[in-house]
């Protein structure tokens, strides 16, 4: 495979952005890596669409199509961007997107007939898949998509420092949050505070998800009754939001002394997210919510210290519902009746539901360097939440977190 070697300029020396591009050999080891698991599967290449894809494989995120083919070098076709897309990748095919049939003309010359390509066809939608499939007749069109994020489960070290950037941001939010909280507060004016705080350390501002019709917005700021309400998020929690257009986060409801709010809050570094929740409350909290949240921190810290290589992702799942149940709140653990969800934990990187999920029935083996966020979470409907999450590495002989704050309920 032949890949431009040293990098070509950044955009900070020919467009005067101020950043700088993913490294070189990220890229060049990723498609490698891609390339040998394509072999492995007998596909003769994957044509990628999606855009956090295209950015993992090229370190630029143009509106385009990426062939990479199992055997030789990739090409990148262009519709907009192509300057910039040359300056930010090290790629040295980056070619003008010059029509529809172009590309998929020059993959069809690239392939033996009934050679498989690869496709996402998780989110794919159905209709450009239509397009592409009339228009490369003799090709097998087959699902690239768990390749690529078993391949993205496991984080470079690069990777790593990316997300435990993100860490650190978010680490100072939450301590921005003790001076932040007074009384008049609304939900509302602490997320735009909380969101102000991060941005100026560098978070992009943009949260990404994969799954269909999952959505969010920096994180969520909720208290009270509030917080327990449902709704269309696969997350343990939503809130009420401002708008049935958008059903979570933050209301305009006043912080009330006594009553918990739950930040659940995520920073996005390079392109790379952490996951985190901390709860704070002006004065003491009631009862019930305190005596919940240090049985949550016990359950936490035993599900942490069960994760090791090895181990079934689904495992942590089943362990966490039977510790929830023992402790007596079975009926509240992430979330109550019809509307809990069946995962503890999600995968974080790129997009914040990648692989592992700690969820009932998975199969795949935690293994190191990956990143979940662990999210056990008690529901009281009618009262309020008992929160906390944590971003965390399996390493090999176990697991580290990532998110480092005291994970106690933090009284203002």
């Amino acid at each position: 495979m032949k890949l431009s070697e040293p990098h070509k300029p950044a955009p900070s020396s020919r467009f005067d952005a101020p950043y700088a591009c993913v490294p070189p050999g990220e890229v060049t080891g990723r498609i490698a890596a891609l390339q040998e698991k394509m072999r492995t599967a007998a596909l003769g290449g994957c044509l990628l669409l999606q855009n956090i894809d295209i950015f993992y494989f090229t370190g630029t995120m143009q509106d385009g199509a990426l062939f990479i083919p199992a055997r030789d070098e990739p090409t990148f076709w262009i519709r907009r961007g192509l300057e910039r897309g040359r300056a930010e990748s090290p790629l040295e095919k980056l070619c003008p997107w010059d029509s529809f049939e172009q590309v998929c003309r020059e993959v069809k010359n690239r392939l033996p007939a009934m050679a498989k390509l690869g496709m996402e066809l998780d989110i794919l939608p159905a209709r450009l898949f239509q397009r592409y499939a009339d228009q490369l007749p003799g090709l097998i069109l087959t699902d690239v998509s768990p390749l690529i994020r078993k391949q993205r489960a496991i984080k470079s070290d690069y990777e790593l420092e990316c997300i435990k950037k993100a860490c650190r941001v978010t680490s100072e939010v939450f301590a921005a949050a003790k001076t932040l909280i007074k009384p008049g507060i609304t939900e509302l004016e602490l997320q735009a505070e909380l969101e102000y705080q991060a941005r100026i350390r560098g978070h992009l501002g943009i949260g990404r998800m994969r799954a269909w019709n999952n959505e969010l917005f920096f994180g969520h700021v909720i208290s009270g009754p509030a917080a327990a309400v449902r709704g269309y998020l696969d997350a343990p929690t939503n809130g009420i939001g401002l708008d049935p257009a958008f059903p979570q986060g933050a209301t305009i409801q006043v912080l009330r002394p006594g009553v918990p709010v739950s930040i659940d809050f995520m920073v996005n570094y390079r392109g790379y997210l952490d996951d985190a929740t901390r709860m704070f409350c002006l004065g003491e909290p009631d009862a019930k919510t305190a005596r919940a949240h240090r049985d949550l921190l016990e359950l936490n810290h035993r599900l942490l210290a069960a994760v090791k290589p090895g181990l079934e992702a689904g495992n942590i799942f089943e362990l966490a519902v039977e510790l929830a149940e023992a402790m007596g709140y079975g009926d509240h653990f992430l979330g109550s009746g019809p509307d809990r969800v069946s995962f503890v934990g999600h995968g974080v990187g790129l997009e914040v539901d990648e692989f592992p999920f700690l969820a009932r029935g998975s199969r795949l083996p935690l293994e190191p360097g990956m990143v979940f966020a662990l999210e056990p979470k008690f529901i009281f409907p009618g009262h309020g939440v008992a929160t906390i999450e944590n971003t965390c590495l399996v390493t090999q002989n176990g697991v580290e977190r990532l998110t480092g704050d005291d994970e106690a309920i933090v009284v203002v």
